[in-house]
């Protein structure tokens, strides 16, 4: 009888000594999900201790949850994201956290920030990503409603309102092609991005670019709308211009350019050119993408136009030239 009693309290403290799993060691890690958070909204992450070897459920015993009684301390790279609450729970069956993080309303996609927790002696990190989702941007009219964002989805389907003139034009201080004042405007920030690029592209190729077609109003485009439907007719006219109102020229964002090796045109045969190849393959440097590539018709909407370029900051021009995408393919649109 003896016996059975010390080999069952010896069964018992084995049974025991497993299930606490302090003879295994711990490691932290993030699950982020997908890592995107919209802008001005708030992401919750899930801070959560695992084990090298997990191929079963094992308790958190006693000395893991002394080792991470203390809340993490969690840390943002980037003052536009705000940590709202990092909160832990430690229980018998698991330990985790969970951190609540605050993405600014300024922030525009592809912005990202990198998230440290260091807790009970261990660290880890994760990456978020701000991306909106254009249809949180649209009213029942197909009319935008973030007209100033630089990071604003115009096309066939969305329409920039009538009435919008950006609020920081500038007459852009680069070579122009056109006597047309209004058209040698742009946003300030594509107004300086662009001419940081036509100075690389002189330094390090001696190529010379001119700016074409950049700022055109609502009453512009519907005049060279109507002057393209009468030459080309309306099924022709819809695949090279856009209707009044789904011009992306009219969000300031855009310029057109052109080079000498084409005649100052607006010509696909510019992508052909060394000029043509260097902007494709550099543009995203300064921001700005290919905003119609080549074999993405059904996509956007348009013909290839190597020469139309759309700003929308160096980091989402980063990510989308990075993986060959459109701006509707990014935003999955």
């Amino acid at each position: 009888m003896k016996n059975r009693l010390a080999a069952l309290s010896i069964l018992l403290l084995t049974v025991s000594f497993m299930s606490c799993s302090d003879d295994k060691v711990p490691y932290l890690q993030f699950d982020n999900r997908d890592g995107v958070i919209r802008p001005g909204m708030t992401a919750e992450i899930v801070l959560t201790v695992g084990f090298e070897d997990d191929t079963t459920p094992l308790k958190p015993g006693r000395t893991l949850k002394k080792q991470f009684s203390e809340a993490p301390a969690v840390s943002v790279s980037d003052p536009g994201f705000k940590i709202v609450s990092v909160k832990q729970n430690i229980s018998d069956e698991v330990i985790n956290g969970t951190i609540i993080i605050r993405a600014g309303d300024e922030l525009i996609s592809g912005r990202s920030a990198e998230i440290s927790a260091v807790w009970g002696g261990l660290s880890a990190g994760t990456t978020l990503n701000v991306k909106k989702n254009p249809a949180d941007y649209l009213d029942s009219d197909g009319v935008v409603t973030d007209p100033a964002a630089y990071d604003v989805l115009v096309n066939k389907k969305r329409m920039l309102p009538g009435s919008y003139i950006p609020p920081d034009l500038v007459r852009v201080d680069v070579p122009t092609i056109l006597v047309f004042e209004e058209v040698n405007h742009l946003r300030k920030p594509a107004s300086d991005a662009l001419n940081r690029m036509f100075a690389a592209a002189e330094k390090e190729k001696g190529f010379s670019l001119l700016a074409r077609s950049g700022y055109r109003s609502y009453k512009t485009q519907v005049s060279l709308y109507d002057q393209n439907v009468a030459e080309y007719g309306a099924e022709y006219a819809s695949r090279i211009s856009a209707k009044p109102g789904t011009s992306e020229h009219q969000s300031g964002l855009v310029m057109d350019i052109s080079s000498p090796v084409v005649n100052y045109q607006l010509t696909q045969d510019f992508g052909k050119t060394a000029e043509g190849k260097w902007v494709a393959e550099n543009a995203h440097r300064f921001g700005f993408i290919l905003r119609y590539p080549e074999g993405k018709e059904e996509v956007t909407g348009y013909t290839y136009e190597p020469w139309h370029l759309r700003w929308v900051g160096e980091e989402l021009a980063g990510k989308i030239y990075a993986e060959g995408l459109t701006l509707e393919e990014y935003f999955g649109q």
